[in-house]
């Protein structure tokens, strides 16, 4: 007999590895619950509320919080070590002050056109570079002056050196402001939506403002000038690469995949779970993971905040398929070549669709209407059609098995071929146009021809 938890409240409950077949959590509060390993299959999860308890919310925002402020302030110490260095004024320091502000903005730029971990890697053959540059000069110099006993030549190219360093950390520095920063901002729009991204850079602007500020009152405008523009750009940056993780641009996936690890790693998970033909109809999903799940026919159908959930390495990886899983609303849409085995697709509306050579083995189609869409050379073994509608539907070279299943399809007449200018109505089944199937009738013709063989 199947297990009922229709209702109940498993906050934090632990079921690792445990077989809860045919299961119902239906209205469950299943947040933070922990599922991993476990056996799902057929379990009813419907209006189910899954994610982050209140108190792993709260913490996890005010965590972020407080290292956005520290972010902040290293954005605008930042610049002030640029700033600092141009005070002396002489020409060695504004060649590194020049330098530093060049490749910080690179990176800044590659941040945004590239994403943040390709402007990582220039940033860090950047610093390497000019470390080695930087000791390969000294080494020179060093070697012209031996023998000379000068010291001030000494602590002159220790100076230059210093300066350096100085810009080199400077660089450094803002760079992880701006990954702290937006990191930071991720992980609260995962919790709290955009509201807390805004919240979590302007606490850092204002920690950078009062840094800035101060800057500028002990090294002057020289000071303050760079160090106001550092922060502005860190910040305004920040903000563009947080939404743009948020919103699942490809190019922030890295900074997005660390700030779901965080988040999910306390909220409720399904890694490794089989939840096969498992239902979700309608249930909460933000900051749940569904890593390395078996999710074969399992029900999307109004499921919410599933772009807020950790399913990489699944098929709702791919938005375009998650959104028809989503609304099942497929109405004269071209899915022509598509991978769309193992889908639950049950009661979706293909109207019209073109679904020439797609994959459709192992889906559920039961109860969707396929009327007129244009299943030739589609994928159907082992598919799923009982109770769906079948009237105009284009057949030809359909790869239908033995394992397809056909009950209850709902069918007045097919087509073999599709219409062209020459033959409008091209092989009608039945063939004379004032007939039709009668019930069962359409079910009976294709049986003995579904031998592993096409029509």
């Amino acid at each position: 007999m199947a297990q009922n938890y229709r209702c109940a409240k498993l906050r934090g409950k632990s079921f690792k590895g445990q077989d809860f077949t045919g299961a119902d959590f239906s209205y469950s509060d299943i947040r933070g619950a922990d599922f991993t390993g476990a056996i799902l299959r057929g379990a009813n999860f419907s209006h189910a509320k899954a994610g982050l308890q209140h108190r792993w919310a709260f913490a996890l925002v005010i965590f972020a919080l407080l290292i956005s402020a520290v972010s902040g302030l290293l954005s605008a110490i930042s610049g002030s070590l640029l700033g600092f260095i141009l005070v002396d004024g002489n020409r060695q320091n504004i060649y590194v002050g020049v330098i530093s502000s060049i490749v910080l903005l690179v990176f800044f730029l590659i941040s945004v056109r590239r994403g943040v971990a390709s402007a990582c890697g220039f940033l860090a053959v950047a610093v390497v570079g000019a470390g080695l540059a930087a000791v390969v000069w000294a080494g020179i110099v060093s070697v012209a002056w031996v023998g000379t006993g000068t010291e001030t030549r000494v602590m002159e190219l220790a100076t230059v050196v210093t300066v350096v360093v100085t810009g080199a950390v400077a660089v450094v520095v803002a760079a992880t402001g701006l990954l702290v920063i937006s990191g930071t901002a991720v992980v609260s729009g995962f919790i709290a939506g955009l509201l807390a991204v805004a919240l979590t850079v302007s606490i850092a602007g204002a920690v950078a403002g009062a840094v800035a500020v101060a800057a500028a009152k002990i090294g002057g405008m020289v000071a303050g000038i760079p160090a106001t523009i550092v922060a502005i750009l860190t910040l305004v940056l920040s903000a563009d690469v947080s939404c743009r993780a948020l919103y699942e641009d490809e190019k922030q996936s890295w900074i997005r995949s660390i700030a779901l690890g965080l988040v999910t790693q306390h909220g409720t998970r399904f890694q490794g779970s089989d939840l096969t033909d498992a239902d979700f109809t309608q249930a909460t999903l933000k900051n749940t993971t569904f890593k390395k799940s078996i999710l074969a026919r399992t029900c999307w159908f109004q499921a919410k905040n599933l772009n807020l959930a950790d399913i990489r390495t699944t098929y709702l990886e791919d938005e375009k398929i998650r959104q028809l899983l989503v609304t099942k609303e497929l109405q004269s849409q071209n899915f022509d070549g598509w991978n769309l085995q193992g889908l639950n697709l049950q009661g979706a509306n293909l109207k019209d669709a073109s679904l020439v050579a797609t994959v459709l083995n192992e889906s559920n189609l039961q109860n969707a209407d396929l009327s007129r869409v244009n299943l030739t050379r589609a994928q159907l073994d082992r598919t799923d059609f009982r109770g769906a509608i079948l009237t105009g539907a284009y057949i030809g070279d359909w790869g239908m098995t033995s394992e397809t299943k056909l009950d209850g399809v709902q069918c007045e007449y097919i087509f073999l071929c599709v219409p062209t200018k020459d033959n409008p109505n091209p092989h009608r089944l039945p063939a004379n146009w004032g007939e039709t199937f009668v019930d069962g009738e359409f079910t009976q013709l294709m049986n003995p021809l579904s031998k592993s063989s096409k029509i």
